[in-house]
Parts: structure tokens; C-alpha cells; sequence
């Protein structure tokens, strides 16, 4: 029995290659077919199977680098033309280029559509050609999206045809810049390491923070998003509560390594009782893994905002 068991999972996995193969010569011969019928100029993505049409090209534009924030609409189509889905043409997808592409399962209903936390091996191949601006068609065997099971629209082994809309790609340098000008944010000092403070409340007569102080700070930590991920600013509530509560802080001993760099080479610059904006890149933060604090997550390469308040330092 045990021999014949053998034998029988040889055998399934044998036909389950055979199918394997079979489909994906299949979905070659599709693509190729579909090609031809609508005399496409076509370009191969390496040897993946996979094809793409500039229909909007930019070819001065900005291409994405590892770390680049994409902004992009995207809309699936079968071969034959028929609509699948389409993101909503007002919201675009946000991808961080580079980074293990997101997909749920089972697949998340993001603003009407699956193809916002859904982003396939054929849509990421789209994206490492497609340049800020561009429109491309991106024609997909059936193995390089994301191991799909199949549904009556779109059958399991059948070829996909995205459209994709680049919209922008940003550096992180470009996306801290954009930030600053959306709100209005005065720059008093711009270091070569990509950090950026802004003083909003000046103390020019006390004394800069030196390696081996300690500074007590409050601080609110954001994404550029706005979205909060740390604050150690106490409520109102909590201040009625317990009084001393208004003056508890963080001690930071400058020099030393348990936060990240951009604070340590942050609060070099300022002085003590003084209050600012703290802006740095991914690589002083939490740079290509990102991190979680509690329910809210830090993606990779994210550029972190810091509102700050030196209240003591010794």
C-alpha cells in the first residue's frame, strides 16, 4: 500500500507540472495571438512571459528607484475586453518601489476596488518600466498573478491585461520637500544627511545639546502622512488628572543608540528649552524594513516628522 501510495503522488505531481507547463504555453500562445490581432509593438519583460505597450510615453520623466513612492490607477481587462476591475480614477494606488508587494487574503475592497492591496507580479513588472507620466499595457500570463484561484469573470489559467497610469513617482528627498510646502513649513536648517528642522520656538542665548547630556523631550511622531504613530505629549485630561504629568518626558542621553539616528543627530542641533520640527529620511528612521509601534505600522522607507520640545537637559 505504501508503495502504491508512492506511485500516486508521483503521479499527481507529475500531471500537476504537466498542467503547469501546458497553461503557461498556452497563455504564450494567447499573448502572442493578441498581439498580432492588435498590431501591437510590443516589448518582452525579460524571460517572464509578460509584455508591455507604451501608449503614453515620457521617456525624459522620472523612472522608479528602490525606496520611490508610486502613485498610479490601474484598470484589469480579459483579452476579449471585458472590464474586471478598475481602481477609481480619483484615488491612486500608493506603492513604495522595491518593497514585497501587498496582498491580502482573502483579496481587500479598497475605495470600490480589489487593486489597491492587491498588486500582482504582472502589475510590479509594469511599474519597473513605466516612467512618471506614462500609460502602458501590460499583457500577464496567468502565473504571475499573485497564484490566483479563478472566478466565472476570469477564469484560473486565463492571461490578464492591465492598464496602468503613472501618476508620480517621488524620492523620498522630493516627498519630505512636498510636505514642507503643503504646510508651510519654515526650514532654519537643512544638514547633508537629509535633515530638516524647523525652529518654532528659539532659545539663541542657551547652549547647543552636547554628546553625553541627557535631553527630557516631548514629542509627537507622524508619517508624512499625518498619520501619529508615537506621542508622548500628555492630554489635557491627563494633565488635570495628575499635574505632574505636563513635565514627564523622554530622556534621550545624546550619543548613544537607542533611537533612531536622525534624533540623535537632531538633537545636536538645537538648544535646551527650545521647540521644533524634526523631518529626516528613511535611512536615520527605520529605513528599508520599517517597524510597528502598537497597532500603527511604519512601512519601509519612510520619511519621519517630529514635533519636539526640549524641556530639561543635564
Amino acid at each position: 500500500m505504501a508503495l502504491l501510495s508512492g506511485i500516486w503522488m508521483v503521479g499527481c505531481q507529475q500531471t500537476g507540472e504537466a498542467l503547469s507547463d501546458r497553461k503557461q504555453r498556452e497563455n504564450d500562445a494567447e499573448i502572442q495571438q493578441y498581439i498580432t490581432a492588435n498590431k501591437l509593438q510590443a516589448t518582452q519583460l525579460g524571460t517572464t512571459g509578460t509584455f508591455y505597450v507604451r501608449t503614453v510615453s515620457a521617456p525624459t520623466n522620472q523612472s522608479a528607484g528602490v525606496g520611490d513612492e508610486i502613485r498610479f490607477f490601474v484598470t484589469s481587462r480579459r483579452f476579449d475586453g471585458a472590464l474586471i476591475d478598475s481602481t477609481d480614477g480619483i484615488n491612486p494606488v500608493t506603492y513604495i518601489f522595491g518593497t514585497a508587494p501587498i496582498r491580502t487574503s482573502p483579496p481587500e475592497l479598497v475605495n470600490g476596488s480589489y487593486l489597491y492591496r492587491n498588486i500582482t507580479n504582472g502589475m510590479f513588472l509594469g511599474l519597473t518600466v513605466a516612467r512618471e507620466g506614462e500609460k502602458i499595457t501590460v499583457l500577464v500570463p496567468s502565473s504571475l498573478d499573485a497564484g490566483r484561484q479563478g472566478t466565472l469573470l476570469l477564469p484560473q489559467y486565463s492571461p490578464i491585461r492591465y492598464d496602468i497610469w503613472v501618476v508620480s513617482i517621488r524620492t523620498e528627498d522630493e516627498q519630505i520637500n512636498d510636505y514642507i510646502a503643503a504646510n508651510k513649513i519654515t526650514v532654519t536648517k537643512k544638514l547633508e544627511n537629509g535633515i530638516r528642522i524647523a525652529t518654532t520656538l528659539a532659545k539663541p542665548d542657551s547652549a547647543l545639546i552636547k554628546v553625553g547630556e541627557t535631553a527630557s523631550v516631548q514629542y509627537t511622531g507622524r508619517l508624512l502622512t499625518g498619520t501619529v504613530f508615537d506621542t508622548n505629549v500628555p492630554t489635557a485630561a491627563a494633565i488635570v488628572t495628575s499635574p505632574a504629568s505636563a513635565t514627564a518626558a523622554f530622556d534621550v542621553k545624546i550619543g548613544e543608540s537607542v533611537v533612531v539616528a536622525g534624533w540623535v543627530e537632531g538633537l545636536k542641533q538645537v538648544r535646551r528649552g527650545e521647540r521644533f520640527l524634526l523631518i529626516f529620511p528613511s535611512s536615520l528612521g527605520y529605513g528599508p524594513t520599517g517597524s510597528q509601534n502598537g497597532r500603527v505600522i511604519i512601512p519601509p522607507y519612510s520619511p519621519l516628522f517630529f514635533d519636539m520640545n526640549i524641556l530639561r537637559v543635564k
